[in-house]
């Protein structure tokens, strides 16, 4: 038993939970009891490795979030829909996903902390099943988490070899002496005057809505914004489609100042100072671009691209990582949060933001338990931020094509939705074919 703390870079992320989920057809004759038996006995075997995820996060004598790693393990639960799979409604996970095939990290008695990871394993009267998972982003970002379930699913089939060498070192993300930082970090980051008041949320509530989007539709962007020899990458073309698509659906007014971010990884950013490939926690760096409505409607998207593409290469270094770890340590008295996850300083002269974070990489189609490959699978991430939140990740059809996440206003995705422009398709059981 231990206390592992967290690092400047975990203090940054607000108390969220974040939800994934993974459908699976019943392709073996074994019981539903046989199949959770499986299922704990792998998880067992995984959180020897990744113990961070059967500990519990509590609040230390200063103020700041800490994990007791004391092996009190991950809440499992498991459940029946008395529904078929094929009638599930993933195109409003609101709905057919929160509250219902996810689980919440919460125990009845909270003296020892709260849990960091949870399971929720859901039979469908077809025989389907669900596996619905949750861990707190102040511990893990996406990257990790996909590193323990590729493990999990690994152990789940009875490997031999595996090996998850992971690195829980924090020595690497320690701050400077004297701590210090560049300018451009205040352009990113917000000091807020207490932990409890920093994380409210301060406009209407957000829906989510998942869509596919065909990779003809990807294509044809990329390869229209980058005819003048422009190379922006796939995320970077899409991101500028959907913030002029924003602007257009929303009518807003053409000075109004507005914001797109971009999640950025640091793993390979910071291998210089020794950072592990394999590190478990947040490195995470959050840029935007800004512009007045007006540009963002009226110029093309490949000004759109290039403005994007300038502030995720313009911030996402060394020095940038480096510094944010400084600022927060400069101003560990309080908490220190992303500009574009909080209210803007003036509303009447600021429109709306997004902010798109890529699953691209992620293997969530690879994560099989024993049973097959997942026949859909998605992050669930109804944030409290001000800002939309946009989740792009790969397409069960395999062939290019995306499934597209995304937390906005509920008149913002209707909107969108109805635009003659609107590339984006409301996922439909047809398309993953769920039996």
């Amino acid at each position: 038993q231990h206390i592992l703390t967290l690092t400047n870079l975990d203090l940054t992320i607000p108390p969220v939970s974040v939800h994934v989920f993974f459908c699976y057809k019943n392709t073996s004759n074994n019981t539903f009891a046989s199949v959770l038996s499986h299922l704990k006995i792998s998880l067992s075997r995984a959180l020897v490795s990744y113990y961070i995820f059967a500990g519990r996060l509590n609040t230390n004598s200063v103020g700041l979030p800490e994990v007791l790693c004391n092996n009190k393990g991950a809440p499992f639960t498991q459940a029946y829909a008395a529904t078929a799979l094929a009638q599930l409604d993933l195109y409003n996970p609101d709905e057919a996903v929160q509250g219902k095939l996810v689980p919440l990290l919460t125990m009845p008695s909270q003296e020892n902390g709260s849990p960091v990871f949870a399971v929720q394993v859901t039979e469908f009267s077809c025989g389907s099943m669900v596996v619905g998972c949750t861990f707190d982003h102040r511990v893990a970002d996406a990257f990790s988490a996909n590193m323990f379930f590729t493990c999990w699913a690994k152990l789940s089939l009875n490997a031999s070899n595996v090996s998850p060498n992971l690195s829980f070192t924090r020595s690497t993300l320690r701050p400077r002496c004297p701590p210090t930082y560049c300018a451009e970090i205040e352009n990113m980051y917000l000091k807020q005057p207490s932990r409890e008041s920093s994380h409210e949320s301060f406009h209407p509530p957000l829906a989510s809505r998942i869509y596919h989007l065909h990779a003809k539709h990807i294509v044809d962007l990329q390869t229209s914004i980058n005819k003048n020899g422009n190379k922006y990458s796939k995320l970077e073309v899409f991101s500028a489609y959907l913030w002029k698509i924003i602007m257009h659906t929303q009518e807003v007014k053409d000075t109004k100042n507005c914001r797109i971010g971009i999640v950025v990884d640091g793993r390979s950013r910071l291998n210089k100072i020794g950072m592990a490939a394999n590190y478990f926690g947040n490195v995470l760096l959050l840029p935007f671009a800004e512009s007045n409505a007006g540009d963002i409607k009226n110029k093309s998207l490949s000004w759109g691209a290039g403005i994007i593409h300038d502030a995720i290469h313009g911030a996402a270094n060394e020095e940038h990582f480096q510094s944010l770890i400084d600022f927060v340590e400069i101003t560990k008295a309080t908490s220190v949060l992303a500009k574009i996850y909080c209210k803007p300083d003036d509303i009447q002269s600021t429109g709306p933001a997004v902010l798109v974070s890529s699953g691209l990489r992620f293997p969530l189609y690879e994560v099989d338990y024993g049973w097959g490959l997942p026949i859909f699978a998605s992050y669930h991430f109804p944030w409290r931020g001000e800002a939309g939140y946009v989740m792009p990740s790969h397409s069960p059809v395999g062939d290019g094509s995306w499934v597209v996440y995304m937390h906005l206003p509920l008149e913002l995705l209707n909107a969108i939705e109805s635009h003659p422009n609107c590339i984006l398709r409301p996922i439909c059981q047809d398309l993953i074919a769920l039996c």
